[in-house]
């Protein structure tokens, strides 16, 4: 059996669906399904994999690149039984007007509401974007995610809350399963990290997009100096807030305490993990953070906001620190403060709180579960 993934995002760079394709292209390989890979890249390189990687330059000229994806699904789709989207939808959707193949469909969250952040066409929550109405460009936006969606003969979403939204979309609930993201558990990795008063090392890590709020970090940590608090902030990722973020570290006086990475390999993160004490995410919206369970994985303490997918992992503040959204939307830098003092004091609640985390860990979110419900999945 031949399978096509379509993907927007692929090794380098970093994010849940170019963590995800690799590991579910070699499982699928390793199982005897013939495997191409086609996704966007910023430059051509050489992939030394068990499946072939048909990679197409971002940076071009948009109706070029959408030619050009077009004619390599439908030259790749041709051969393939099935094609399974992980990006790059409305391409695969139209390419498969002609091909008419099986097509499954994971679903992550909502370019549409993404678009309208990125370009500050808006300024709302995932969940009131999905009900309140925009201009034509969004319009038009909604209903296309809307209409490849329900084209698909099914939909995966990585949680419940995911599941609701798209059945909101229009596709029915019995099109639609649920598959939790899952992450190897590795003894090996798993740090002893009692929390001190003294240089944490806090660490946030993903796409560099307005709606992750890294912004209010960097604030929220500009007060927490002048407390004279020691501490190291480490921000793992790039994007297009990236050289906005790094002007206002230097306007804040941060440029000794905040780190940029970059973008980071599996064995670099890892490293930064285990180097590190405290997880902060303070999105306005996640489907499923897959970076959330990595460093639960690693034995961090967490601090999230409970937005979709998120809190069926921190379960109300039994598993993690919740950092509040005010207005249904934005966190408080005065609340990241109060949560960091807060843990700092109650050392035992933070460590039953971590503990809870790895057992519901073990229990809905190992790796080598979850994937090989794709297999069963794809087989049919």
């Amino acid at each position: 059996m031949k399978i096509l993934i379509t993907v927007g995002i692929f090794p380098p760079d970093i994010g849940g669906p170019a963590s995800f394709v690799p590991k579910i292209a070699n499982l699928l390989v390793d199982s005897g399904y013939s495997v191409t890979v086609i996704c966007l890249t910023e430059k051509h390189q050489f992939d030394n994999e068990k499946y072939k990687v048909v990679r197409i330059l971002r940076k071009q000229n948009l109706i070029i690149r959408w030619i050009k994806t077009i004619f390599y699904i439908l030259k790749h789709g041709l051969k393939s039984n099935l094609i399974f989207v992980n990006g790059l939808p409305m391409e695969s959707h139209i390419a498969n007007v002609v091909l008419r193949k099986k097509l499954y469909r994971k679903i992550v969250g909502d370019w549409a509401w993404e678009r309208g952040m990125n370009r500050r066409l808006i300024n709302e929550s995932f969940d009131e974007f999905q009900n309140n109405k925009h201009g034509l460009h969004l319009e038009i936006a909604k209903f296309s995610r809307g209409w490849t969606a329900a084209k698909a003969h099914l939909v995966i979403t990585p949680s419940n809350h995911l599941k609701n939204i798209v059945n909101k979309w229009g596709v029915s609930n019995k099109k639609i399963k649920v598959i939790y993201n899952g992450t190897v558990i590795d003894s090996t990795k798993i740090i002893n990290n009692k929390l001190t008063t003294d240089n944490l090392k806090f660490i946030t890590v993903g796409r560099l997009a307005p709606w992750k709020n890294i912004n209010i970090m960097l604030e929220a940590f500009s007060e927490y100096k002048k407390q004279n608090k020691r501490f190291t902030f480490y921000i793992v990722g790039s994007g297009p807030e990236e050289k906005a973020l790094k002007k206002l570290t230097e306007k804040l006086n941060l440029e000794e305490e905040v780190v940029f990475t970059g973008q980071l390999n599996k064995e670099a993160l890892g490293e930064r993990y285990q180097n590190s004490n405290i997880y902060i995410q303070g999105s306005s919206y996640e489907g499923l953070p897959h970076v959330i369970l990595e460093a639960i994985s690693h034995n961090l303490s967490i601090i999230s906001t409970p937005i979709g997918g998120t809190n069926e992992v921190l379960l109300g503040g039994k598993n993690g620190w919740i950092w509040k959204l005010h207005d249904s939307f934005k966190p408080q830098k005065s609340d990241l403060i109060n949560i960091i003092e807060e843990m700092t004091d109650n050392i035992q609640k933070d460590i039953l709180l971590k503990q809870n985390a790895m057992k519901h860990l073990c229990e809905l979110f190992n790796e080598e579960e979850n994937l090989n419900l794709y297999i069963e999945i794809l087989k049919k």
